[in-house]
């Protein structure tokens, strides 16, 4: 990490603070408002007829109007900064990677789709995206099945020049970034063969 993807992280997290902070008052400024309105109603109710001044009117409108657009602006600025730290982000290198893998005797190309032929079962693969692999030392082929998914460990380790957790950065960034980064599980098919085997394949594809 840089010093300057370190001073963005740094200010996307502060960024996420204020924002808490100003909807924090915003929140208790309107509440104080609305009780206002409602005292003033229930004096009016009561026969009380005094009216409030048209300054104090217009100066409480515009601390309203200031407090709403406080928390606005500093959304505004989160989105400029996470777009900017979103373009630093080692996305593939804070995955983790698990497979699997069962033996298989056989695969047939039916146009669109693979039969893969195992000891227990056959199933059937879509092509386009699934991988073949050729393995000239293998005795034996297999249907792997390989996934990818966040590791917060991982960000944790490349945070650490910025002294930001995992859990502060994932926090301040906006959902659609979030759900982008953590929960973007990938699978993908393989099929490792054997030369025996993917030549068998490729006569059945003529």
């Amino acid at each position: 990490m840089t010093d300057e993807e370190k001073k963005q992280v740094q200010a996307l997290v502060h960024s996420a603070h204020r924002i808490q902070t100003g909807l924090w008052l915003a929140a208790s400024i309107w509440l104080l408002a609305l009780a206002g309105a409602i005292g003033q109603q229930v004096a009016r109710a009561l026969g009380y007829t005094a009216q409030l001044p048209l300054a104090a009117a217009a100066a409480i409108i515009a601390v309203l109007l200031a407090v709403t657009a406080y928390p606005l602006t500093l959304l505004i600025q989160q989105q400029q900064l996470a777009k900017k730290v979103w373009q630093s982000l080692p996305q593939e290198k804070l995955r983790s990677t698990a497979q699997v893998a069962d033996p298989i005797t056989g695969v047939t190309d039916f146009g669109t789709h693979y039969l893969v032929t195992a000891p227990l079962a056959s199933i059937t693969l879509e092509k386009g995206p699934t991988q073949v692999e050729v393995d000239p030392q293998a005795t034996q082929s297999t249907y792997k099945q390989q996934s990818s998914y966040f590791n917060i460990h991982h960000l944790n380790h490349w945070l650490r020049p910025a002294a930001v957790s995992g859990k502060e950065f994932l926090a301040a960034l906006p959902e659609d970034r979030y759900e982008q980064l953590v929960n973007a599980d990938r699978q993908a098919d393989i099929l490792h063969l054997t030369p025996a085997d993917f030549a068998q394949l490729q006569r059945t594809s003529e």
